[in-house]
C-alpha cells in the first residue's frame, strides 16, 4: 500500500483563547491497531441498509453487526450502531457515507481496540468514475501525511454489506475507507481536540497553516477555511481544530472531494470565487503566513517524487493517473517560476 513519510515541523507557539478542550494532552494511542497498518481490510456489515439509505436524513442510529477475520483466522463479531453522515454527499450519493459506532468494552483486544465512532467514506455511486474519486480522495490523506504527522490516518476497506431489511439478504461488496478518530489523532500527536466558533489568525500554527494552504493549492481545493466554519457551525470548514501542548491551534483537513485534482462531476467552486471550475487553482492561504511559504515550497519540492508515487500506486484508471500527474506537474511548474509564484501564490493570499 501507500508509503507514509512524515516530516515533523516546529514553529513559535502562541496561546489559544476562547476555545474548549475535549480531550487531554499527552495520551498515547500510537499502539491502537486499526490504523497501525496500511494493508487493505475485509469487513462484513449486517444492517438494515435499505432503511438507512431511504431515511438518510433522519440520521437515526440503527443496530447492526460488524464481522472480520483476525490474523489467527478466527472470525470476530462486534455489535454495531450505524447511521448516515455528511452534507453534500447525502444528496449526491446513492450510497451515503456512514458513521460506525462501536462498543468500547466489546472491542478490547480486537483490531478495533480503542475505537468508538469511526467515519466510513463509502463508494458514492457504483460507477467507474466514482471508484477513481474514492481512490484519489483516499490518496490525498496520504499526500498530506507526507508533510506532517498532524494528519488523519486512513485505512482502505472492502466491505460485504448484508441488507437485513430483506427476507433473503443480498450481499453487496463495495470499497471504502475508514478515517482515524479526532481523539486518536490528538493522543497520537500530543494534542487535544478543541471547539471554537471562530479563530484569530494569530493563534494558528503558522507552519501547519502554510502547509495546509499550499497543499490545498496543489490539489486545487478551495472548499476549506482555517478560521471559520460553515454558516451556523463551529470552526473549521472541512478541518478539525486541535491545540498542541504549548497552546497553539492546528487545523487538520478532511473531505477533499471538491478538489480539482479529483475533478468530480458534481464538484463546483463557490459562487463568490473568481474561478469557473474546480480544476482552476486559486490560492486561499493567508498573507500573514507568506514568510513561511518558501520553506513549505522547499518541503514540497523535496517530497515531489513521494507525492507522485502515491498516485502512481493508486487504484485508478490509467487515463485518470495521467491526468492527475499532469495536474501535479503544472503545480510544480508554478513553483519553479519566480514570477508565477509571486503572482499566483504570494500576491493572491487572503489579507
Amino acid at each position: 500500500m501507500l508509503r507514509r513519510i512524515q516530516t515533523r515541523t516546529r514553529a513559535l507557539l502562541i496561546p489559544l483563547l476562547a476555545a474548549a478542550p475535549i480531550t487531554a494532552l499527552g495520551q498515547d494511542s500510537s499502539g491502537l491497531p486499526l490504523f497501525a497498518d496500511d494493508a487493505r481490510l475485509s469487513l462484513r456489515i449486517e444492517a438494515p441498509m435499505r432503511t438507512l439509505s431511504r431515511d438518510r436524513r433522519d440520521r437515526e442510529e440503527l443496530e447492526g453487526i460488524l464481522t472480520y477475520t483476525d490474523t489467527a483466522g478466527s472470525e470476530v463479531t462486534l455489535d454495531l450502531q450505524v447511521r448516515t453522515r455528511g452534507n453534500s454527499r447525502m444528496n449526491i450519493c446513492t450510497f451515503p457515507p456512514l458513521r460506525l459506532n462501536l462498543r468500547r468494552r466489546q472491542v478490547e483486544g480486537t483490531l478495533f481496540a480503542g475505537q468508538n465512532q469511526l467515519k466510513l467514506v463509502t463508494l458514492c455511486k457504483d460507477q467507474t468514475a466514482y471508484r477513481d474519486y474514492l481512490a484519489l480522495e483516499y490518496s490525498l490523506y496520504s499526500v498530506f501525511a507526507l508533510l506532517t504527522d498532524r494528519s488523519y490516518r486512513v485505512r482502505w476497506v472492502d466491505i460485504d454489506y448484508v441488507d437485513t431489511d430483506r427476507r433473503r439478504p443480498d450481499v453487496e461488496t463495495r470499497s471504502g475507507y475508514l478515517i482515524e478518530e479526532d481523539t486518536e489523532l490528538a493522543a497520537r500527536t500530543g494534542m487535544e481536540v478543541w471547539r471554537a466558533d471562530t479563530l484569530d489568525l494569530a493563534i494558528l500554527d503558522p507552519v501547519q497553516t502554510a502547509q495546509l494552504a499550499l497543499f490545498h493549492y496543489m490539489v486545487g481545493n478551495t472548499d476549506w477555511a482555517a478560521t471559520t466554519g460553515p454558516p451556523g457551525e463551529r470552526c473549521c470548514h472541512n478541518g478539525d481544530l486541535f491545540r498542541d501542548s504549548t497552546g497553539q491551534a492546528v487545523v487538520v483537513p478532511y473531505d477533499f472531494d471538491q478538489s480539482g485534482l479529483i475533478d468530480a462531476d458534481y464538484a463546483t467552486p463557490a459562487d463568490n470565487l473568481p474561478i469557473r471550475s474546480v480544476s482552476q487553482r486559486l490560492f486561499r492561504g493567508y498573507c500573514v503566513h507568506n514568510d513561511r511559504i518558501d520553506d513549505i515550497i522547499r518541503q514540497l519540492t523535496d517530497a515531489r517524487s513521494d507525492i507522485e508515487a502515491v498516485f502512481e500506486s493508486a487504484e485508478i484508471r490509467e487515463r485518470t493517473r495521467e491526468r492527475v500527474l499532469r495536474y501535479i506537474d503544472d503545480f510544480y511548474e508554478i513553483l519553479a517560476d519566480p514570477d508565477e509564484r509571486a503572482e499566483r501564490i504570494n500576491a493572491a493570499c487572503r489579507g
